[in-house]
């Protein structure tokens, strides 16, 4: 009977022990801050190329070319055609320079008529042999006032043949006629043909158009 109650007395003394120690235990736990949050570490993030920004290339509308207007039409003369015996054509002075022969024909209309704006010469030997026939260097027509000047300028170049037989005769085409051209001097002048300058070229004999001397 007597170590029943020395056994209860040590268990109570024990529990008694350790209560302080249980107090203080539960006030540092309180006093304790709260553990910090693990944070985990940021993964690192991918490298993002943005893609690069491509303009549209547009290229500028098809534009239809223009075409280009019709060559203006030469108004039909109101003057009849003129007849060589209506004419009387000279040229000035013989000149040479570049390889070439050059004048200036005067043409005077005893009549009011017309003639080929661009004029059309040519030239024979003395045994009337025709060496150059020209064209004329465009279309059109021109009205002569009677007694007023009109003047072209021409110009004789590439002689690939021999000499002709001097004097020669220099011609104006007028309306499927000739009229003789003539001057002080023949044109090109005896024995002074100009030089040539490409066989396969031909004898070049051309002249401007008709332009009223001022």
């Amino acid at each position: 009977m007597l170590r029943a109650p020395m056994a209860d007395r040590r268990g109570r003394t024990s529990i008694r022990a350790a209560a302080p120690l249980l107090a203080v235990l539960v006030v540092l736990a309180a006093c304790s801050p709260p553990p910090s949050p693990s944070v985990a570490a940021p993964s690192p993030s991918a490298d993002v190329t943005a893609a690069p920004s491509i303009s549209a290339s547009v290229a500028p509308p098809s534009v239809a070319p223009t075409p280009s207007a019709p060559p203006a039409e030469t108004p039909a003369s109101g003057a009849a055609q003129c007849e060589p015996a209506d004419l009387k054509a000279s040229h000035g002075r013989v000149e040479g320079a570049a390889g070439s022969r050059f004048t200036t024909v005067e043409l005077v209309a005893a009549f009011a008529c017309s003639v080929d704006l661009f004029p059309a010469f040519g030239l024979r030997d003395a045994n009337g042999s025709v060496l150059v026939g020209g064209t004329a260097g465009g279309p059109g027509r021109i009205d002569l006032v009677a007694g007023l000047s009109y003047v072209s300028d021409v110009r004789l170049a590439n002689w690939c043949a021999d000499d002709p037989a001097f004097p020669l005769t220099f011609e104006l085409f007028v309306g499927g006629a000739t009229e003789t051209v003539t001057g002080a001097t023949s044109f090109p002048e005896d024995g002074d043909v100009p030089p040539c300058n490409g066989v396969a070229v031909g004898r070049i004999l051309e002249a401007t158009s008709w332009e009223a001397r001022p």
